[in-house]
């Protein structure tokens, strides 16, 4: 629902209602819109949302914009940066989920997943833990649930105990198809 939440918001902080909402309401909607993008379950839905927040003017006069720009880069949050931004959560916001994680280290939990993923080609998946700094056994139960949701492309052999992320070369192999396609039909006028 944080999705769903994060793009309302962000829709309403854009439209000024022939101005009769005054600005300082409009970049009020923008940080619930930063908030609930920052708590949302990382993938592709949450990536145009950051996309679309981190395009805006008013972005960097909002609290916590360093956080949701970090996101939109898919670089690493470190769990200080992380309880800065707790800090300013309302009490709903710190609601506990079903395995004992609250909403917040679950949404950074799996970013951080999906940031070393463009990093890595693969990795031990102790290492994976060291770098969420939780336990080998929860990194990979993070990522297997990724990766079964088709949130993370990749697969985890548990018989070496290794993660191996899927690039997404695919626009690269895209190009090289069209290149080869475009030095062919050169080629069949020569």
């Amino acid at each position: 629902k944080f999705l769903d939440a994060a793009s309302k918001y962000c829709d309403i902080s854009q439209q000024t209602f022939d101005g009769q909402i005054c600005e300082g309401d409009l970049l009020q909607l923008l940080k619930c819109a930063v908030t609930c993008a920052i708590l949302a379950p990382a993938g592709p839905q949450r990536s145009r949302i950051l996309a679309l927040l981190s395009k805006d003017e008013r972005i960097c006069s909002v609290e916590h914009h360093e956080i949701l720009h970090k996101m939109f880069m898919e670089r690493l949050i470190r769990s200080s940066e992380v309880q800065k931004f707790e800090q300013s959560l309302m009490p709903h916001q710190k609601a506990t989920t079903a395995d004992g994680q609250t909403v917040l280290e679950r949404a950074v939990l799996q970013h951080n997943v999906l940031a070393a993923s463009r990093v890595y080609k693969n990795m031990r998946l102790p290492d994976l833990g060291l770098l969420l700094e939780v336990p080998p056994e929860r990194a990979e139960k993070i990522a297997a649930k990724m990766i079964a949701e088709q949130r993370l492309t990749g697969y985890i052999d548990q018989k070496s105990g290794i993660i191996h992320f899927d690039a997404g070369d695919e626009s690269l192999q895209q190009w090289d198809r069209h290149i080869r396609n475009v030095c062919s039909q050169v080629n069949s006028v020569l």
